[in-house]
């Protein structure tokens, strides 16, 4: 009988950190969800090039976050989502106490790696994308020191 994958994960700590949504444009998306839905932001905007996009966090209440997401460029995989779909919410990102020893485990479980990367200047700082053996996308990552 297969684990659980909630089980499989128990001793890393998973959480919830936030939703992305995709958007053809943070600033034009702002006045929405912080004018209308009342969200507050967390911080300006920053480019995260191992993705070809921006950023930006805002806080919905305690513990709920939304990640904006825009595309620098048609390389993009956000880009494909806006064409295809667009727009919306797209991933679901949990955080972990290690995410070499998630990563791992999952890969295990048929989870298939997308991408992994380092941002040094912002909190989270390890990142993942991965695919869930439905297919998926979900994405995990892992504060500096943790």
């Amino acid at each position: 009988m297969r684990r659980p994958i909630p089980a499989l994960l128990a001793d890393l700590h998973p959480r919830f950190h936030h939703v992305g949504v995709a958007v053809r444009s943070i600033e034009k998306s702002l006045d929405f969800y912080t004018g209308i839905l009342g969200m507050t932001p967390l911080g300006p905007s920053v480019e995260v090039p191992p993705q070809h996009v921006r950023v930006r966090f805002l806080q919905a209440e305690p513990g709920v976050r939304i990640e904006l997401v825009e595309g620098l460029d048609e390389s993009s995989p956000v880009e494909q989502i806006l064409s295809r779909l667009g727009g919306g919410t797209y991933h679901i990102c949990y955080e972990v106490d290690d995410l070499d020893e998630a990563l791992a485990r999952l890969r295990r479980e048929r989870c298939r790696l997308i991408q992994s990367f380092e941002m040094p200047e912002i909190q989270p700082r390890y990142f993942a994308f991965m695919l869930s053996p439905d297919r998926r996308l979900f994405e995990l990552c892992q504060c500096e020191g943790e």
